[in-house]
């Protein structure tokens, strides 16, 4: 039976990637018919990469997790895919959708350069954008590899449920290096997030206990329980906004860093309830809107269309059910 190994799977405690990392398996169960499917994780690429490689055939697939990490600030995510690129030049290799962000410093330059040389040599890789940005970076960068430009494959899924009682507003706001937001605009959003709830959560999806695969689907759908619970969300976390977005809960997206929120809320232009702000004095007008607007459900048949015809036009292979082993 053929095989397909998803690759750089992450244990740690960041929800944003967990969520990443189940619709991809998600999404590899139902497209890929008559396919073993295995996965090696991020933190043990090193040495597993090795130890797998005479069991990988030249017809087996080989999928790249995705996420914002395709640059030169998660360096040891991308010296493992640098690895597999060039262990496996006869497979078929897909990068999931990535955020592309090198650095302009000398190190970021140096690194861009390395991962070109590497990316350039495998004629079957296919790089995912989940943003314009991205897709147009990759395209300048790698002329020699296909790239697609698709939304995050978290898209992929659907989480809504329209009978939960919502009540209050829930914070999702980074406290990392990527955080912009500085104390005194929390401290606005904040003030004038008490006038319309009496109720105020708060969470932090990249703090806590690493999670294991074994756990992984429990402490996701806790974390969309607790979405659905919400009548608004507020965040900077691109995966705050795609959380907010397959839960069908009303959003207001604040300014990240770099081009991950401010590039990617294109893919939900469709969908009313999410909102986006640079200047957080507009958070007023956006709550009073959210709360006395009525929108419809969330609908992935855009993404998953999108994800499909990869799988169909880019690697020619047809899609149906099928059974799935899993070795972690």
């Amino acid at each position: 039976m053929k095989k397909v190994v998803l690759m750089g799977v992450p244990h740690h405690n960041n929800l944003g990637d967990n969520a990443i990392a189940f619709a991809e398996k998600e999404f590899i169960k139902e497209v890929l018919p008559e396919y073993n499917y295995y996965e090696i994780s991020e933190e043990t690429i090193d040495k597993c990469v090795y130890k797998v490689i005479d069991y990988i055939d030249q017809d087996s697939l080989i999928f790249l997790h995705g996420g914002g990490n395709f640059g030169d600030e998660y360096l040891y995510v991308e010296d493992g895919r640098r690895k597999v690129i060039e262990l496996f030049p006869e497979n078929t290799i897909i990068l999931f959708p990535q955020t592309m962000f090198f650095s302009e410093t000398k190190q970021g330059k140096e690194e861009l350069e390395k991962s070109k040389k590497i990316y350039s040599k495998h004629r079957k890789l296919i790089l995912l954008a989940r943003e314009s940005v991205s897709y147009e970076l990759m395209k300048k960068e790698f002329p020699n590899n296909k790239v697609i430009q698709t939304p995050d494959i978290v898209t992929y899924l659907s989480k809504s449920d329209n009978e939960t009682k919502r009540e209050g507003l829930l914070f999702i706001l980074r406290n990392d290096v990527e955080r912009v937001t500085t104390d005194e605009q929390t401290e606005y959003v904040e003030k004038i997030a008490k006038k319309y709830f009496s109720k105020i959560d708060y969470k932090d999806i990249a703090r806590g206990a690493p999670i294991l695969a074994k756990d992984r689907e429990q402490k996701l759908d806790e974390m969309f329980s607790r979405c659905r619970h919400a009548q608004l969300i507020i965040t900077d976390r691109l995966h705050g906004m795609i959380f907010a977005a397959i839960t069908s809960t009303p959003c207001i997206a604040l300014k990240s860093y770099n081009h991950k929120i401010t590039s990617s809320k294109d893919n939900f232009k469709h969908l009313g309830y999410i909102r986006y702000i640079e200047d957080v004095k507009d958070v007023e007008e956006q709550i009073k809107y959210l709360l006395n607007t009525k929108f419809e459900p969330y609908d992935n048949e855009f993404a998953k269309k999108r994800f499909i015809k990869v799988i169909k036009e880019e690697i020619k292979i047809e899609w149906g059910r099928h059974k799935i082993y899993c070795c972690n």
